[in-house]
């Protein structure tokens, strides 16, 4: 995952969490409709469900990006060394070349 996605996805989770934060206020104060103590604590429990999603989705994605991060990295250093072994390879070959042509 790309930082601008991580991004993304970390603002969208934020405005989110805000948006249940002002719900839950005003469920809790009861000036949202004038619900029954049964459907508000209905309501109240698909928020909680929902945030918790929110947090477990936002830790998931946390992990990912470090293990993106960390195989970007592990490609770098292969492509590295993949470069140096071509490198030798090409040297090696040259010099077999002339070796052979020498004799």
């Amino acid at each position: 995952m790309n930082d601008l996605a991580l991004e993304g996805f970390e603002r969208r989770a934020k405005e989110a969490e805000e948006r249940l934060a002002r719900i839950e206020k005003k469920i809790a104060s009861k000036s949202g409709g004038g619900l029954s103590d049964e459907k508000l604590s209905e309501v109240l429990t698909v928020l909680y469900d929902v945030r918790s999603a929110l947090g477990a989705e936002k830790v998931k994605s946390q992990n990912s990006a470090r293990k993106q991060d960390a195989l970007e990295n592990q490609v770098k250093k292969l492509e590295e060394e993949n470069s140096k072994l071509r490198y030798q390879v090409l040297h090696l070959k040259r010099n077999l070349e002339s070796h052979l042509n020498g004799s």
